[in-house]
This record gives structure tokens, sequence and C-alpha cells, in this order.
């Protein structure tokens, strides 16, 4: 432990120290004190912030420590912080929480410290009731008057300030549930402190950030006339601020209501909202632009949400008041203005990419066109048309974008009868002579002309491909990359169109196959150009291009590839174009799955990604290749490369940074040998083991090895991994035991979980009766019925730790489907034996089949599997219901 506060106070000034060896000695002394004594540590850190003597190096670094001992993102380690700060002496907290108050307004630093550890405090002591009963716990309560008094009493206004501050973290750090109960300890102070005439204007914006905060937690005053008119009306004085800071942060809590209490709005919307909303958007200030567009754009999300029904109906969902379509006719011509009024350089493409007033118009005139997708075109195709050939730049450029943001919206028919008198000048263009991001816009739009709309695609071929040929070398690489997309849209698309009246068999030939090589050579010379952008674009292209080939290319595909592999052999070393190289190959080489002829093309590949990776190159686009390499390989033809990729993988086993990818490429060659693995599985399923056996392994390896044990599971089948099942149940209760409820980072781990413990269920799911079987069977049977046993009692309490209404589509959905599974194999009477105790069947099959609609892939098979169980355990509950006890 430091010998006395003085040399404390000197650690913390050495945090911020430019020699790292001075850094790491007083980070390491600092947590060497928290390891012996928290509780000292704490009090220590809270007698440094609150003495205003210290430098303000140590007090904002003791605040750090402070806050870092009290708090922490991980959601089950945060209930241990608390626990730990429970645990301290109640005379030593509340000696802690004074000295933090009396810091308030004396730090001289936007955030307080003092009040972001108060809020971590707070949040803490919500727990305090279920461990003390005393008269004088701390609680939640009395920090939140204590803040309200010194908000409304004290004269000293950076004092006022911070404790506005420590509202503001208070609403964000606790529940907001728990904090509805102190709603108006919140609300009094933060509306006085907005409305009275005597306050600065930092007590102003320090209030309007608190209230900003606690919006989620105010709700009992939206369910009244009187409490909602009060606030939409501060919120609405303070958005016509001067002071542009005022004005974006109560705009933000107008978007921030529009998103929490969009069913209260309709009394306001006309009068005042609407008007305050659209003069944001024409501001002069970016900020407060920005503000007016996302108002716009969380709503028509909102209404894009209720229309497609997305919201669980089990809550209580608001009817959509279509406030967009009532607020196109005004709405459209100003975001029309936006998208014209902030550009800067015609030639400056890159900026497109920021976050910009232009990209929010654009991206909310997205929104409205998947809201209002019947009417959008009649106030947008006017704006365009008198647009696209003027004479100023910026006209036409927006133009081009607010095409672009409505074309997938307004369907074939309405697309070709809208654009078919503006193709002509959208095609000149494409040569804009004065700026390169109308010639980049106008092909991105081409791009989804063709894809959406290929019926616009000219019947005379020649000059379109010309042209898009010729644009591959404009002097900006950008406008030349989005040729490069241009034209691989276009061949996809004639290419797919072909495809479907041969009934989706490969045509013998097609309008494009006599450009095919003088495409494939174009983009070839492309990929040889300097800049990175441009290789990517025309590679990626030409991957598009190769797999989109009829019969009568197939030479020019296999002497393209036969080219590529030729040009990653005479790069010299491992470079960016290489790796980009090996993805087009990847994708290319699908073409020619089922052709014997091309065998010798994937060993070629295959022995060339062998070198790459021994040679030490780590790099994610290489183990994507090798993935897709192994899969294009038979079993009879990956066997040939076995011995390298084993000896390889022994190796990789021990690099941490590949360990990921390497997991997964042990998945894909079980998925391909199949039964043939047999003689690999010992050794690999104990190298999965061993790693799931590590402490501190990173959660997303952690998930991987479950995903690839459960491919080993599948290829080998039940008859062989018999053996492993116990062991791999047990590993399952220990990811049980550390995965965490309603935490994205853990997502993708349940849901493979959930799937291997199918799999396990399905493999030792047996019939209970076998009473006249020989004995070797007996008992086979019984060793299985045990691991059936253990299995459902161990994922029942699985799904009871991570399953509520909050958890991710992904995690009920593969919850639903085992559940199914079990009911269907065991009848709903002996599943019901497991799920009663610890999980509601019919809520999660129910929520399971909702939530399935949204997802494509496992929507049908969801469907049915869950209908079928919910059926049958509907009919058990209702024999149930007719049996008395």
């Amino acid at each position: 432990m430091v010998a006395s506060l003085a040399c404390l106070i000197q650690c913390l000034e050495r945090t911020i120290s430019p020699d790292r060896n001075i850094l790491a000695e007083a980070q390491l002394v600092l947590e060497q004190c928290v390891q012996e004594n928290v509780g000292q540590f704490i009090s220590n850190m809270s007698i440094v912030l609150a003495d205003s003597k210290n430098s303000p190096v140590a007090r904002q670094a003791a605040g750090l420590q402070l806050k870092n001992c009290l708090t922490v993102r991980n959601v089950s380690q945060k209930e241990e912080y608390h626990r730990r700060w429970l645990a301290l002496p109640l005379k030593t907290r509340k000696a802690i929480r004074e000295r933090l108050i009396s810091a308030l307004g004396t730090e001289n630093v936007y955030p307080s410290c003092a009040a972001q550890c108060l809020a971590c405090i707070g949040a803490a002591e919500l727990l305090s009731s279920e461990t003390e009963t005393s008269s004088d716990t701390t609680s939640l309560g009395d920090l939140l008057s204590v803040l309200a008094n010194l908000i409304g009493q004290t004269a000293n206004e950076h004092c006022k300030e911070a404790a506005l501050e420590a509202l503001g973290y208070v609403c964000q750090e606790v529940n907001p549930n728990v904090l509805s109960n102190f709603y108006t300890s919140i609300l009094t102070p933060v509306l006085n402190s907005m409305i009275n005439n005597k306050s600065t204007k930092r007590i102003r914006l320090a209030a309007a950030r608190a209230l900003l905060s606690s919006l989620e937690c105010i709700h009992p005053q939206f369910e009244t006339e009187g409490g909602r008119n009060i606030i939409i009306q501060v919120t609405c004085d303070a958005t016509q601020s001067r002071i542009a800071e005022e004005s974006v942060i109560s705009l933000e809590i107008l978007v921030k209501i529009a998103f929490f209490y969009y069913q209260h709005l309709l009394d306001y919307m006309d009068q005042a909202i609407v008007p305050i909303t659209l003069n944001a958007i024409v501001s002069s200030d970016s900020n407060i632009a920005m503000q007016g567009i996302e108002f716009w754009s969380s709503v028509a999300e909102i209404e894009l949400n209720l229309a497609s029904g997305v919201y669980d109906p089990t809550f209580a969902v608001p009817k959509s008041c279509q406030y967009t379509e009532k607020a196109l006719p005004k709405l459209v011509p100003i975001l029309m203005e936006a998208l014209v009024t902030w550009q800067d350089l015609s030639n400056d493409i890159d900026d497109l990419e920021d976050w910009t007033p232009f990209k929010g118009a654009f991206s909310c005139l997205m929104f409205l066109a998947q809201c209002c997708p019947n009417i959008i075109d009649l106030y947008i195709i006017p704006e365009v048309s008198n647009r696209i050939k003027h004479s100023d730049w910026r006209q036409r450029h927006a133009a081009l974008w607010a095409v672009i943001a409505i074309i997938e919206e307004m369907g074939t028919e309405k697309a070709y009868e809208n654009l078919l008198p503006l193709m002509a000048p959208i095609w000149e263009l494409t040569e804009d002579k004065k700026s390169a991001k109308v010639r980049y816009g106008s092909h991105v739009l081409l791009n989804r002309i063709f894809e959406l709309c290929p019926a616009l695609i000219p019947k005379a071929l020649r000059p379109l491909i010309n042209g898009l040929l010729e644009h591959l070398d404009d002097n900006k690489e950008q406008v030349a990359a989005a040729t490069c997309r241009s034209l691989a849209s276009l061949v996809k698309v004639v290419f797919k169109l072909v495809s479907e009246k041969k009934d989706g068999g490969k045509p013998l030939t097609f309008s494009l196959s006599r450009y095919y090589k003088e495409i494939t050579e174009k983009l070839l010379k492309c990929g040889e150009m300097s800049s990175e952008h441009l290789q990517f674009a025309a590679y990626q292209a030409l991957a598009d291009i190769l797999v989109s080939s009829p019969h009568d290319c197939y030479g020019i595909v296999k002497s393209t590839i036969q080219t590529l592999l030729r040009k990653i052999q005479n790069l010299e070393d491992t470079t960016g174009q290489q790796y980009v190289m090996y993805g087009t190959l990847s994708r290319a080489l699908v073409r020619f799955d089922l052709d014997e002829n091309a065998v010798p093309l994937r060993h070629e590949f295959m022995s060339s990604l062998l070198s790459v990776l021994e040679a030490g190159v780590v790099k994610e686009e290489i183990f994507l290749a090798t993935s897709c390499a192994i899969s294009l390989l038979g079993p009879t033809e990956l066997k040939v490369h076995l011995p390298s990729l084993t000896t390889y993988f022994k190796l990789a086993v021990g690099l941490p940074d590949v360990l990921p990818l390497i997991v997964g490429l042990i998945g894909d060659l079980f998925r391909v040998l199949g039964t043939e693995s047999l003689p690999y599985l010992d050794y690999y399923w104990t190298t999965i083991i061993d790693l799931l056996n590590q402490k501190d392994i990173p959660t997303k390896l952690r998930s991987d090895c479950i995903a690839t044990l459960m491919d080993m599971a599948n290829s080998v089948g039940v008859l062989h991994y018999q053996p492993y099942i116990a062991p791999t149940l047990n590993q399952l209760q220990n990811i049980a035991g550390i995965t965490v409820k309603n935490d994205t980072e853990h997502e993708e781990i349940q849901e493979n979980t959930l799937k291997l413990y199918t799999v396990l269920f399905s493999y030792t799911c047996v019939d209970q009766e076998f009473g006249q079987l020989e004995q070797n069977l007996k008992l086979e049977c019984s060793s299985r019925l045990l691991l059936m046993h253990e299995c459902l009692k161990s994922v029942s309490k699985f799904m009871e730790d991570i399953i509520d209404e909050e958890t991710s589509d992904i995690v009920i959905i593969a919850g639903g489907i085992l559940v199914s599974l079990v009911i269907a194999r065991l009848g709903a009477a002996k599943a019901n034996t497991y799920f009663e105790l610890n999980l509601n069947a019919s809520w999660l099959l129910n929520a399971a089949l909702h939530r399935a609609n949204f997802f494509e892939f496992s929507s049908y098979e969801c469907s049915q599997i869950c209908k079928s169980a919910l059926s049958e355990l509907e009919d058990f509950n209702i024999v149930k219901r007719l049996i008395p006890n």
C-alpha cells in the first residue's frame, strides 16, 4: 500500500507522464492499492477529488480511478461492483458521498468526475434495500433530493451546473423504471432551471442536457395533458434560443420525445413541432439542420416500424398518426434544398462519406420513401425534373441523389414510368465536365437502375458498353470505381434475366457475350492501378462478372482465372492487391463448382493459399479465401491438402491473433469431409475442448468453438459422436455459467449453444419404453436416456437464465426451434416435465414465431415446427385443465 496520501497524489499525477516507464509504475502502484484494500482506496480517491488544493491533474485522475472502482460496462461485473460498494461500512459510504457532493462545482472540468461518481453510487445503492433496513441507509431518493436542493437553493453557478450534470448522469446510469418513481424530483429543478430568466447560458445548457437524459424515466409526466404541455412548451421555447448549442440540445430533446412518446405528439405537431423542425432544416448552422432532419428521420422510422409490424404485439403498440405523409408537401422541397445547400467542392467525392446535413437529408428521403412508397414520387420526381439539367452542379447532384433515395421504394412499374424521360440526361451526367461528384452520382444511380428496373437498359448495348469502358479511365478513382460497379450490375442483371428464362439453369449465351472479353480485360487492367480503392472495385466487379457467365464465355472465365493465379505468383510480396485477388478467385471458382476440368485450378488455388499461410501471413481475406477453397474441394480432393493443413493448424493454434479464424477453418474441414473426417475427430475435438478450458478467452472465440463442435457432431453422426456427448454437455454447462443475459456481445454464443444443445438432444433422444429389448441394447438406451435427461435439464436452466422479452431475435428463434423439437420427439406431456418449472414454453414458441417472420433464412423452418409444437402444447394444456388435481 502507498505509504501516505501525499505519495498517492504523486502517483496520480504521474498517470499523464509521457514517459512510459513512469506511467506503468504509477498504474501498477494504483492497481496494487485496489487489490490490497479497495474500500480504503475508494475513500482516498474521494479525499483527493474533494480537496480543491490538489492539482487538477491529481483530482481528475482520482475521479477516474474512483469511477472505475464503482462501475464497469459488463452487466454481471457491474452488479458485483455495486455489491462491493454496499459491503463498505455505512459510515464510510456516507463520508465518500458527502465528499463528492462537496466537490460539485469545484473541478473546473467537463464532464465532472464527482457528478459521474455520484451517479454510479446512486445506481449501486438501489441494491441497499435488499441488504439493509436502517433509516440511515444512503438511498437514491436521498441523493436526488440533495441534488434538487443544490440546484434550487445554491447561488454558486458552478455548483448548480455540476448538480444538474449529476442529475443527468443518474438518469443515464439508473434503470428508468426505478427512476420513474422520482420523476418530480428530477423534472422540477430541471424545468425551473430552463425557464428561469435569471439562469445563465451554462445553467440552461446543463438543465437541457439533464432533461435529454431523463426523458425515458419521466413517462408519468406524459400521461397527463398538463404534464405534456409543460415539457413540450419549455422544449419548443428553448429551440428558439439565439444560442446555437441550446437550440441543438432542445431539438435533440424533440427527437427523443418523438421516439419515446410518439403517440402523444398529435396535439403539438401542426402548430409547433412541424414549423420548428422545418425551420431547423433550413438553418445555416449544420448542427441545427442535422437535428431538424434527424427528427423527421426518427418519426419516419417509427411509422415504418408500425406499418411493418416489427413491434412485439404483446406490448401496447401505438397507432400510426401518419405525420410524415401529412408533412411531405412541405418537407420534400426543404430536404431537396438541403441536398443542394450542404455541398462544398464539386470534385471532393470523399466528403460524401461524412455525416453532414447532405447525407442526413438523403437518409431522411430514404425513410420517407419507405414510409410513403405510393406517393413519394409525386413530390420527388417534379423536383428532380426541374433540377437535373440545371446549370448549377449542386442542383444536378441533388437531383441524382434524390432519385437514388427513392428508386427502390417506387417499384419497377413506377420507376420505369418516372425515369424513362430522365434516362438521357442521367447518361449525359456520366460525362459531366464541371463536377466529379455529378459523374460519381450518375454511376451510382445507373447501378441502381440496372439492378431495380432492368427494363430501362437500352436495347442498343454497344454505345452503353463503350461508354462504361471509357468511364473506367476517369481521372477520379471514385468515379472509375463506381463505373466498375455499374458494369458489374449490368452484366449480373442481364445474366439473371436470361437464366430465369432457362428456369435457373446456366444459359448457353446472352446479349453481352460478344463484349465479355473486352470487359474482363479492362477490369484486369483497372486492377493494376495504384489506387487500392479502384483495385478493390475492379476485382469485385470482375468476380461478379465471372460468376455471371453463360457457357459460351467458359473459356474467357477459365483464362481469366489462370491470369489471376499467375499474377498472384508473380507478386513479390503479399500486398492488398493479392488479398483482393484471392477473394476474386474464391468467387470465380464457384463458377466451376461441378466442373471436373477445373479440379487442377482448385488445387492450384489451395496450394497458393497454403504457401501464403505457411509464410506467416495473418490476413482475414486469406482465411476467408481458404474457407472457400476448402468448400470447393470435395472430400477426395481435400485429402490431398490435409497433411499441409493439419501441420499449419497445429502451429497456428498457438497464435492468439488467428485462433478464431483457425477454429472456423476446422469447422469447414468437417463440413466438407463429413463421415470421412472421423480419423481426425479425436485430435481436433480435443484441440477445441482445450481452447474452451482456457480461462478468459474472448467470447467470440468461445462462440466459434461451440459452432465448430456442432460441425463435428453433424459431420460424424450420432454413432461416432456418442463418446463425446457427455464432455460436450459439461462444456455447455460451463458456458451457461459465464454468459451474460441480453448482452449483444453474448448473443452469438447463446445462439450457438442452443443450436448445439439441439443437436445433442437429437443424438440422445430415445424412446423410454425399451423393456423388450436385448440386454446390450437396454444398456445403450439407458445410457442415452441419462444423457438426454442431463441435456434437457441443463438447457432448460440455460434458457431460464438468458431468455426474456428483451432477448435478441436470433436467441429466441434458436430456443423456439429447440423446444419445438423436444415436443415433437417426446410429446408435450414429457417435454413439459423439463420446461414447466423454468420456462414458459408457450410464450417462447409464440415469440419465436413472431420474430422469425423478419428472418427470411429461418422463417419457414421455424414457423412450421413452432406451429406444430404450439398446437400439441395447447392440446396438452386443455387436457391438463380438464383433469382434476
